[in-house]
């Protein structure tokens, strides 16, 4: 009965057969061990969580898409606002005019023209509130639909006054073509109540209006562009070359040694 139970306790033993070792399985284990996951050296693009290549490409995706569509929103903001430009050098000219005095607005507005005291009195002199533009006007889009104030409807409840004066008022209201109707009704009510001889509440709104929307597309050009490069190269470097000699001094390693000639070697 001894004999059998020292059998089977043998038998139970990982890596015997019976009483003897088994040497093809130790073989085999030693041949062949399972890879570990491969662990990078960390970049300063990279967060703690990319401890691999896999990773480190699953970043690259995330961000190269991701950023690609934001740049391509602040890129498309390019040719509206030479648009923008274009229609307000249009407007320079035309329609009637009081004439007499400037007010003096900033160059930093980029307007093609001063504007006259006396159209900007006409526009601001307006008796019908904007909540009455909003009903009686122009619907145009889904946010005048909802009870914004659109341009088109500022335009139409002050017909007859000087057009480019009255994209100068609008535009010291909203960055945009639309704007709420209890900021409109505020800031029109302030813009008629200044007694001022330039009307520099008019003057200071419109400038911060303009500086607000050309840094706003500066900012996000920046935050898309030397950001999101920088962190989609440190990732694509190490999702596919991060052995390379350069990765530690990107984006000049490219250029100047080793230089990108040199990434083949190190593809994985």
């Amino acid at each position: 009965m001894l004999p059998l139970l020292i059998t089977l306790f043998a038998l139970l033993i990982p890596g015997y057969n019976g009483f003897t070792a088994h040497p093809s399985n130790k073989r085999t284990s030693l041949a062949a061990p399972t890879p570990p996951k491969s662990v990078l050296t960390k970049l300063n693009g990279l967060p703690d969580s990319v401890q691999s290549f896999e990773d480190a490409r699953g970043y690259f995706y995330l961000w190269f898409f991701g950023g690609s569509g934001g740049v391509g929103v602040a890129l498309r903001q390019f040719p509206l606002q030479f648009q923008k430009f274009r229609e307000l050098a249009a407007m320079s000219d035309k329609g009637p005019t009081r004439g007499g005095d400037a007010i003096g607005i900033s160059p930093l507005c980029l307007y093609p023209r001063d504007l006259s005291r006396a159209d900007l009195d006409e526009v601001l002199n307006n008796k019908m509130s904007v909540e009455q533009m909003v009903e009686r006007g122009p619907k145009p889009n889904y946010l005048s639909e909802k009870g914004y104030l659109c341009f088109q409807s500022f335009a139409a409840a002050n017909e007859g006054c000087n057009p480019l004066t009255l994209r100068a008022v609008f535009d010291a209201m909203s960055t945009g073509d639309n704007v709420s109707p209890d900021v409109a009704q505020a800031n029109l009510d302030e813009f008629s109540s200044d007694g001022s001889a330039d009307r520099a509440s008019f003057k200071n709104a419109l400038l911060k209006t303009k500086l607000t929307g050309f840094s706003s597309i500066a900012f996000l050009l920046f935050l898309l562009g030397p950001i999101v490069g920088s962190t989609c190269l440190d990732a694509l470097s190490a999702g596919w070359f991060p052995d390379w000699p350069g990765n530690g001094n990107l984006p000049w390693s490219l250029l100047v040694g080793p230089g990108v000639w040199t990434i083949p070697k190190y593809w994985i």
